[in-house]
């Protein structure tokens, strides 16, 4: 039988024609906006159906109109650093590489595979109605997940993530799966699984202050994996307080009903801005950030007959940056079932000063594995 060949060649024509078709994306009005970052921003975007068959949508995600106005390529090449890390990694538990698109304008874009949403916005959710700390059989499947994750980042891919926090972890469904995200500030480790600054002076650590390691504040010259435990160790943390580290004072100074009028507490709550070079901010509703101590003094009541220490700036603030790189305190509001006693541990094995007194990401994962069967049970029990 003679090969039909033109029907190969047309079939492999389309092939090319469909897999060379440009993907375009609308303007940002024109997208639902998943999420913000410091001079970022992350967009659903709904693809249409290619050969009758309907497509998942993806996150895009690109610098904001406010950073293409100032000319900054920092965040552009941010993303194109990311890119360049994704297109190599190939884990569950890592989010999903789609590709980059380059705009007229010479911007990039970065798809994504898209989750339902991240765990830094179902704390706040649980925070802002009173629900307490996250069920402790989600919290088990958040540490299994992103420990898998940070085992291969730390001893198969050799990059430290630089930027661990619950914003960074990325949910599907009711915790079938935790992704991490946000590569845009790794760091390569070398063969020994560390980073030294002193021998590399163009890496930097970035990440955010609130979630860094006492090693980078005290700015040593060599730091390893275990700076990532730390900041893990610290996310743990907010599935318990449901508030950023170092923020337990400030929260309860803006739930002070002598200090903010409650009705207004919660939206100027979600205006702090924790950037990823760390400062402490408030945001405005413009998107200007401003010093966050002269933002306290406008937040407060101004009334003369009121004291010193109710000004939310001398009552808190002034104590978060001290803070950066320790544990904080739990709070003490909060009645734990024994169900959590394993979470509790991990988090004050993670976030002990001295990093080779912290557990390594396999390690956790594989603690963790031998108690998971105990804890869903003991959960589902203590929810009939």
């Amino acid at each position: 039988m003679d090969t039909p060949r033109r029907k190969l060649r047309n079939l492999h024509m389309e092939n090319v024609q469909n897999n060379s078709t440009p993907i375009r994306i609308p303007p940002s009005p024109m997208l639902k906006t998943l999420g913000h970052g410091t001079g970022v921003s992350v967009y659903r975007l709904d693809r249409s159906p290619k050969l009758g068959r309907i497509r998942s949508p993806w996150a895009v995600k690109r610098i904001t109109q406010r950073t293409r106005a100032k000319k900054d390529t920092l965040f552009n090449e941010r993303i194109i650093h990311e890119a360049a890390i994704l297109r190599k990694l190939n884990h569950p538990n890592i989010v999903g590489f789609r590709g980059v698109i380059k705009s007229s304008e010479g911007v990039d874009a970065l798809a994504l595979e898209m989750c339902s949403t991240s765990l830094g916005s179902i704390l706040e959710e649980r925070h802002d109605e009173d629900l307490g700390p996250l069920p402790a059989k989600h919290t088990f499947k958040m540490i299994m997940d992103i420990a898998h994750a940070l085992d291969f980042l730390h001893t198969e891919a050799r990059l430290l993530h630089g930027d661990l926090k619950s914003f960074n972890v990325l949910v599907k469904g009711e915790f079938e799966i935790c992704k991490l995200c946000d590569f845009g500030v790794s760091l390569p480790l070398d063969e020994n699984g560390e980073i030294n600054f002193h021998k590399n002076p163009q890496l930097q650590y970035v990440g955010t202050q609130l979630w860094s390691p006492p090693e980078i504040m005290d700015e040593v010259d060599i730091i390893d994996s275990k700076a990532d435990i730390f900041s893990f160790g610290l996310i743990i943390y907010e599935t318990l307080a449901l508030v950023p580290p170092h923020t337990l004072e400030l929260d309860a100074a803006f739930n002070s009903s002598s200090i903010i009028d409650l009705e207004n507490s919660q939206e100027q709550r979600r205006q702090l801005n924790y950037t990823d070079e760390g400062n402490m901010s408030v945001t405005d509703l413009d998107g200007s950030a401003k010093d966050v101590n002269a933002a306290a003094d406008a937040l407060v009541d101004t009334d003369e007959d009121d004291t010193k220490e109710n000004d939310i700036s001398d009552y808190s603030l002034s104590h978060v940056e001290q803070a950066y790189g320790t544990r904080p305190p739990l709070p003490v509001a909060f009645q734990l079932s024994d169900d959590y006693n394993c979470v509790v541990e991990l988090f004050y094995l993670c976030t002990n000063a001295h990093s080779e007194d912290r557990p390594a990401a396999r390690t956790i994962w594989q603690c963790f594995e031998n108690n998971a069967a105990n804890v869903v049970a003991a959960s589902d029990s203590a929810s009939d």
